[in-house]
C-alpha cells in the first residue's frame, strides 16, 4: 500500500468525525476482507489452506461472513458452502485421530481469535495504520490539525497510538503524546457533558422529542470506551 493511499485514508477516517476514526479504519479494513474473501479468496488454495488450517474463522467472522454471503448483492452460499466443506473434512479427521479427552487435546480444532485468518489481516493492517498515524501525527500539519479538531480515539486505540507514538523521532515524542492527551481529555470532557445531559433529559420535564435528540449518547459513549462493536450483533 502506497504512503499517499494510507494517508489519504487516515485522512478521510478523521473527517468522518467519528468518537474513533482509527475504529472506521478498522471497520474499512475487515469489510474489504470479508468482501475480498467471498469474491476470490473463496476459490484460491492458499487461502483455502489458511482456513483449513485456523479450523474456520473465529466465531465473530464466521456469522459475519455468513451475514455477507447472504446480501442479497452478493448471495453467495455456495462459496461458504464450499468454505465449511472443506473444514468440516478436516475436523472429521481431527475428531477420529483424538487418543485422549484431555482439555489440551481440543485447543487446535477450536477456531479463535489467534488463529481466524480474518482477524490475523485486521490486526497487522490496524498495526500498520497506527504505526502510520503515529508518524503522520510528528510530521504532517495537516494532520495534526485535523486530529485537533475531531472527536479523538476509542481508549483502546488511544492507549495503541499512545504506546506507539513512543517509536517516533525523539525530538517529537512529547509533543504527539501531548496532542494525544489533550485531544482525547477533551472529548472525554465532552462526552461527560452529553452523559450528563442525556441524564437531565430523561425526566418528566422534557418531551419524548427532547429524549430523542440525544437517544445516541449511550451508543457514542460506548464506542468510546469500549471502541466499535464486533460481534454478531452488528448484523442487524
Amino acid at each position: 500500500m502506497s504512503t499517499s493511499i494510507t494517508y489519504l485514508r487516515i485522512k478521510r477516517a478523521i473527517e468522518k468525525n467519528g468518537e474513533c476514526f482509527l475504529c472506521e479504519l478498522e471497520a474499512e479494513v475487515e469489510q474489504k476482507y470479508l468482501d475480498n474473501y467471498l469474491q476470490e479468496l473463496v476459490m484460491d488454495s492458499n487461502a483455502r489452506e489458511k482456513i483449513i488450517q485456523s479450523r474456520g474463522f473465529c466465531n465473530n467472522h464466521s456469522y459475519k461472513i455468513l451475514a455477507e454471503a447472504n446480501k442479497p448483492t452478493i448471495s453467495d452460499g455456495h462459496g461458504v458452502a464450499l468454505i465449511m466443506q472443506s473444514i468440516t473434512k478436516q475436523l472429521i479427521q481431527d475428531v477420529s485421530e483424538l487418543k485422549n479427552l484431555h482439555k489440551d487435546a481440543f485447543s487446535k480444532i477450536i477456531a479463535n481469535e489467534k488463529k481466524c485468518p480474518a482477524c490475523i489481516h485486521v490486526a497487522k493492517s490496524m498495526e500498520m495504520y497506527i504505526k502510520k498515524t503515529a508518524e503522520l501525527l510528528a510530521s504532517s500539519d495537516e494532520i495534526s490539525e485535523l486530529f485537533k479538531e475531531s472527536k479523538g480515539l476509542c481508549i483502546p486505540h488511544f492507549a495503541a497510538l499512545a504506546y506507539t507514538a513512543e517509536y517516533v523521532e525523539v525530538n517529537r515524542r512529547q509533543a504527539v503524546l501531548q496532542l494525544l492527551s489533550e485531544v482525547e481529555k477533551e472529548n472525554l470532557f465532552r462526552l461527560h457533558s452529553e452523559l450528563a445531559e442525556y441524564v437531565k433529559r430523561q425526566s418528566y420535564e422534557f418531551s419524548e422529542a427532547d429524549r430523542v435528540a440525544v437517544a445516541n449518547t449511550l451508543l457514542r459513549s460506548v464506542e468510546k470506551i469500549a471502541g466499535r462493536r464486533m460481534r454478531m450483533q452488528e448484523r442487524s
